[in-house]
């Protein structure tokens, strides 16, 4: 099983220089961050930067990489018009940076506006069932991510978005940290989610006061060895993405690399024991 890492908490590093880097760590696999204010978000990055960057991927024997973007899914009026101009944008970087041969994951969350769960799980439905018709023109699968304090939060809200829509190009994020942060049973996550899931996320967290406090992967309770033995157990099919929280990233002396390099070793050395785990069974 691959590790990945995300850029979302490198905002302020030149992606160029950082592909070296984490492939120097460990990394087999990026994500690239594609909001507003980052380098390689889709109105920023110009064509040859694209090139190039497809060219650096292929050079450190990295996969094409998924994106993450910020889409309000269920935006009305002007506001959708400006969703839909900018989802158009992010899937026709998703397509240029794409050299496999299946389509490239966009993760999004509802984000806002978002409708209460009880009354407004269809607007949802629908928000995401237009953006996944759209995303089959470039060729891309759109990672639909469960978020906790949002109203699409859970493992269960997740499997019900699958199953109303059964698109080829709607899939799942799957981000273990949203759902044990609530205390949701890790297995019962594994096991509704990886069938559907598309790409990952994985950090630590728990909440206080009714607060979501996001951890490293690896600095929180979180067993890691249990979560990559039974995503292994259950067919993941993709990397594990290492995705910072900017709750983290934005503290006064956060240090990027030092992050990137305790993150790996974390879920390396779970690894490695989820693995000696499987062959001693």
């Amino acid at each position: 099983m691959k590790l990945g890492y995300s850029t979302y908490a490198m905002k302020d590093l030149d992606v160029f220089e950082v592909l070296p880097r984490l492939r120097s760590i460990g990394y087999e696999a990026m994500e690239i961050c594609a909001r507003d204010g980052w380098q390689t978000a889709a109105d920023r990055f110009d064509a040859t930067q694209r090139r190039r960057l497809v060219d650096s991927l292929k050079q450190m024997d990295f996969p094409s990489p998924p994106l993450m973007d910020s889409l309000s899914v269920c935006a009305e009026g002007d506001e959708r018009d400006a969703m839909l101009d900018r989802a158009h944008a992010t899937f026709a970087l998703a397509r240029d940076l794409n050299f496999g041969d299946g389509p490239l994951p966009v993760t999004t969350t509802v984000g806002s506006p978002e409708p209460s769960w009880e009354t407004g799980r269809e607007t949802i439905r629908d928000g995401f069932l237009e953006l996944a018709d759209l995303a089959a023109e470039y060729n891309v699968v759109v990672a639909a991510e469960a978020h906790a304090g949002a109203t699409f939060d859970t493992p269960d809200k997740a499997v019900w978005l699958m199953n109303q829509t059964r698109h080829e190009h709607l899939k799942l994020n799957f981000d273990i940290s949203h759902f044990v942060a609530q205390g949701i049973d890790l297995h019962h996550s594994v096991a509704l989610c990886v069938p559907h899931a598309v790409h990952t996320h994985i950090k630590d967290g728990y909440t206080v006061d009714g607060r979501v406090q996001f951890q490293l992967p690896g600095e929180g309770d979180m067993d890691l060895t249990e979560y990559m033995s039974a995503v292994q157990e259950a067919g993941l099919a993709v990397p594990v993405y290492v995705e910072v929280s900017r709750m983290l990233s934005e503290l006064p002396g956060y240090d990027p690399w030092r992050a990137a390099e305790f993150c790996y070793q974390a879920l390396d050395r779970a690894r490695q024991a989820a693995l000696s785990r499987a062959a001693g069974a």
